[in-house]
């Protein structure tokens, strides 16, 4: 019994020691680029919006189709009345009509008379000259456009979180070097405020010094006031707690390259960009519905069936009738005919329209986009050796001003400067990266693998 009490209570400090392993995993504020796309993707509201329609444009289809099928129903009744019409058509139907019932008198005014019915009945739509063919057709035309759309939709939650990840890795990246520099500065001030005590350093430029690490402070507050910010967006869009703390990490070194001219790029996106590709479909189901509405006063040839049972008292057995029929339907005159076709029509030409200023769009779009980037590669590249020599320029000056060769305020204007090529090449990179992912959006190509060989650590 002790053996078996201490394998229980083994068992629950094992197990509490996993929970809260596991809990430390959960809560672990290090999310890497692909854990954050991932999580993104599930929770952002907007695409569980465009999935609901795509879901909607599904069934509005299978709606549309079921009016090819026959249509059956149930149904019973109960009525009272001496409507001499009535009285006589209720005896036939229970069968109990009599030879007296046909005395004047019964017939003229006959005695009120209960008549119970239950029955089966019956429709089906034989023929309509196609219309509902063309509204499956442009139904299925819909759901498709509903299906780019969120597929579209997916891509601009992609882009989303890729800028706020890069973002807020930029944000973090730079306040590693501004407490680096301004830790340095510090300590270069505080020389210098001990020199100048004694004379040996202009009070000029040390106060031109404190001048430039208080703007240099003034970055780290700023700084950190938009990584906050970031970090609160970032935990927004995936749907937890916003004050959670985040930890992200980019490689802003890796290699990025686009293949392809500029020409490649804008034929792919006149063919592939989906917001065109919804548009098409939206277009060529406008075109079936004009099909449909021109058609819509043509003949429509329905088969009817009805099996009742009539009774006067509920348990009796009574009259079993059926009757089945072909009937066609045909407007002969119809007001709203034109109106409908004419305000059709003219949807037609509204889509062609929007469709020819999309295409339009793509083209200006892909092009500022490509050629943005061929600028943004040469200015990364500047870049680059910018903050080289900025680094540099700060490591052989340390010595220089130790030695008196150089001034406190041209020290720290170097350690400055260091922070500004720094970010600037920082925000160079990833501005690259987005501007890509943007790239292949455009050209329909861009998916959560695509955005990671971008991004991905």
């Amino acid at each position: 019994m002790r053996s078996l009490l201490g394998i229980i209570i083994g068992s629950l400090f094992v197990l509490s020691a996993n929970i809260t392993l596991a809990e430390d995993a959960l809560l672990s504020p290090r999310v890497s680029y692909k854990e954050y796309l991932a999580e993104v993707l599930a929770y952002y509201p907007l695409l569980k919006k465009e999935h609901a329609s795509v879901e909607k444009a599904i069934a509005q289809k299978a709606l549309v189709a079921s009016g090819r099928v026959p249509e059956f129903w149930a149904s019973v009744k109960a009525e009272y009345g001496d409507d001499p019409v009535y009285v006589f058509g209720a005896l036939l139907r229970q069968n109990r009509f009599t030879s007296d019932d046909f005395s004047l008198g019964r017939l003229n005014t006959p005695s009120p008379r209960v008549d119970y019915s239950a029955g089966v009945g019956g429709q089906w739509l034989l023929f309509d000259f196609s219309q509902t063919t063309s509204r499956i057709k442009a139904a299925g035309l819909l759901a498709e456009s509903a299906q780019f759309q969120s597929e579209s939709t997916r891509m601009e939650a992609i882009l989303a979180a890729s800028e706020v990840y890069s973002r807020l890795a930029i944000t973090s990246k730079l306040l590693e070097t501004l407490d680096e520099v301004v830790s340095k500065a510090e300590d270069d001030v505080a020389m210098a405020e001990s020199l100048s005590h004694k004379g040996l350093v202009l009070g000029a430029d040390f106060y031109l010094a404190r001048m430039t690490k208080t703007q240099l402070l003034q970055t780290v507050n700023e700084t950190q006031a938009q990584r906050a910010a970031l970090a609160m967006v970032f935990n927004v869009l995936r749907g937890t707690d916003p004050t959670l703390p985040v930890e992200v990490e980019m490689d802003f070194k890796k290699p990025l390259s686009v293949q392809g001219t500029a020409q490649e790029w804008i034929a792919k996106a006149v063919v592939g960009r989906l917001d065109i590709k919804t548009m098409e479909k939206s277009l060529e189901a406008q075109g079936f519905e004009v099909t449909s509405e021109k058609g819509s006063f043509l003949p429509k040839v329905m088969a009817y069936g009805n099996a009742d049972e009539n009774v006067h008292r509920i348990g009796d057995s009574g009259g079993e009738n059926y009757i089945v029929g072909i009937k066609a339907k045909m407007d002969l005159f119809d007001p709203g005919y034109g109106s409908r076709v004419k305000a059709a029509k003219e949807e037609v030409k509204r889509l062609v329209a929007g469709l020819q200023e999309a295409k339009d769009q793509a083209v200006k779009d892909t092009a500022e986009i490509y050629y943005r980037l061929q600028a943004l590669e040469t200015n990364a590249q500047l870049a680059v050796q910018n903050r080289d020599d900025a680094a540099q320029a700060a490591k052989l000056m340390a010595p220089l001003y130790q030695q008196g060769r150089r001034s406190i305020d041209q020290m720290i204007s170097v350690r400055a400067g260091l922070v500004q090529s720094q970010e600037y090449w920082l925000k160079l990179e990833a501005a690259r990266r987005q501007n890509v992912l943007i790239l292949k959006y455009y050209a329909g190509e861009l998916t959560p693998g695509e955005a990671e060989s971008v991004y991905g650590q």
